[in-house]
């Protein structure tokens, strides 16, 4: 009998880390609207933590998403960021890629 109750522990125990470490995609909820001279253009629900290349004349930004933007003036993400957007929030500037991140709390 206590065998069969530390296995069955043990396998309670290995079905609790297993669902601990398979995590969902995260994703961001809503749309981020880049514009530049010849109009709009938009990202339905990012995934977090990927580089969305922008082009190279964006002039104006909307995060119409739950998570920050983090903008960037290199195409690949790379290097400082230019400015993080909270949600719900735009701006004047230009740049060349955007990647998403869940805001810290």
């Amino acid at each position: 009998m206590r065998s069969a109750t530390r296995i069955a522990l043990g396998v309670l125990f290995a079905c609790v880390l297993a669902t601990q470490a398979v995590t969902p995609a995260a994703a961001a909820r809503g749309t981020f609207t880049f514009y530049d001279d010849d109009g709009g253009a938009g990202i339905v629900n990012p995934s977090d933590n990927v580089c969305y290349p922008l082009g190279t004349t964006i002039r104006r930004v909307e995060n119409r998403t739950d998570r920050q933007a983090v903008l960037y003036l290199s195409a690949d993400c790379v290097g400082k960021s230019a400015l993080v957007l909270a949600p719900r929030k735009s701006r004047d500037i230009k740049v060349a890629a955007v990647m998403f991140t869940r805001t810290r709390r």
